[in-house]
């Protein structure tokens, strides 16, 4: 049995839009060579250390705290006492008046 509809445009899926491509095409990511080596946090801290960079700008490079690039390079920070005490003061040797005669 056929049925059939005179005046009907059958549905058609709706096409949804293709986005425009681009005259330029982008140029393929390089993939890494099988001798490519990760190098540790320690060895990049001394890598940056000899371009010049300051351990806070090493830190940031790198996304650590400042305190992981100080330690990596030997870096020991002073202890600071709350309430430091003072050293005797220092006072010159009494000297002898001479009496003249």
């Amino acid at each position: 049995m056929t049925l059939s509809v005179s005046g009907i445009v059958p549905a058609q899926p709706a096409e949804t839009p293709t986005p425009a491509r681009s005259a330029v095409k982008q140029a393929p990511q390089p993939q890494p060579s099988e001798d490519t080596v990760a190098i540790s946090e320690s060895a990049q801290v001394s890598q940056l250390i000899t371009q010049g960079l300051s351990p806070a700008e090493i830190a940031d490079t790198l996304g650590i705290p400042v305190s992981n690039v100080d330690s990596d390079l030997g870096i020991v920070a002073a202890n600071v006492t709350s309430n430091p005490t003072a050293p005797p003061a220092a006072t010159a040797p009494a000297t002898k008046a001479r009496s003249v005669a």
